[in-house]
């Protein structure tokens, strides 16, 4: 008698519908997030359906061997900061690296004192950054027209040396100075865009204050000081960073800052560096 009530009652269909709902659900959610929401990617071109599924999951679309050939890895420079690199320029020869700075007075002036804003003057300045730039000009990692020749014609003693020479000699650039108070004014709410630059950066657009860097204040090792150096090439330095023609600063730093910098900015930042100059003293012998 209670089978015969049970077969007469009416099947419940809702959880059926419940499961379907769910299955349904599962598979729209599955598709838009797998397949069209991952497909689009920040700063990056669409990707395709397998390439959006595989990111999805966290695995690799490429279907390759993987000993296929890779395109060459490309670095700005060939310098690390190692022990072993601070200690081959810290034993460089000053005397040694005189005979060798002869060659470089046409261009860069008596004791690296250039008389024209088409060179840098190389006076004063850091021996790990001449170092740097002269490694940089013979890999090929800095375009300098004459600079890549003459940087190829140089031995590993010899770029140490005449780093030590430049590093030592006085009247171009000034050493830098500590400063890790700056004078009042010197803020985000400066006028001046050189001393807002410098001293406060621009958080708004990423970039650090310079003399976290370059001094005076702080100095980053490989940065170059350049209080005394000329506006002129300080200017066509930054340009070149911005416009990507010069790429041989590590992490890009300079390329993203100097591409954010308005004509205006890179040209004040250029005259507040070259303002203070160095008073003229008589050069030391090596």
């Amino acid at each position: 008698m209670d089978r015969d009530q049970d077969a007469s009652k009416p099947a419940n269909p809702w959880p059926k519908f419940a499961w379907w709902l769910t299955v349904a659900v599962l598979v729209v959610l599955s598709v838009l997030g797998f397949g069209v929401l991952a497909r689009y990617q920040q700063n990056g071109p669409q990707l395709d359906w397998w390439a959006a599924i595989c990111r999805a999951v966290g695995i690799t679309s490429a279907t390759g061997p993987a000993g296929a050939p890779q395109p060459p890895l490309r670095t700005p420079t060939r310098i690390a900061w190692t022990r072993a690199t601070l200690a081959q320029i810290e034993a460089g020869s000053a005397q040694n690296g005189a005979t060798v700075a002869l060659n470089c007075a046409a261009c860069h002036g008596q004791d690296g004192v250039s008389a024209t804003p088409m060179f840098p003057t190389l006076a004063g300045m850091n021996a790990e950054v001449i170092y740097k730039q002269l490694d940089d000009f013979r890999a090929g990692k800095r375009d300098g027209g004459v600079m890549n020749a003459l940087a190829t014609a140089l031995s590993a003693e010899d770029s140490v040396n005449l780093a030590a020479f430049f590093a030592s000699r006085t009247g171009g650039l000034l050493p830098i100075a500590g400063e890790p108070i700056p004078d009042g004014g010197r803020s985000l709410r400066q006028s001046d865009p050189a001393l807002r630059l410098v001293y406060a950066g621009d958080p708004h657009r990423g970039i650090p204050p310079c003399s976290a860097c370059h001094g005076p204040g702080g100095h980053k090792l490989g940065a170059p000081a350049l209080q005394g150096q000329h506006a002129e090439y300080q200017e066509r330095q930054l340009e070149a960073f911005a416009q990507g023609s010069r790429k041989n600063d590590i992490d890009e730093q300079m390329r993203i800052i100097a591409a954010q910098l308005t004509p205006e900015e890179t040209h004040a930042l250029a005259l507040y560096y070259a303002a203070t100059r160095a008073a003229p003293t008589q050069v030391s012998q090596p």
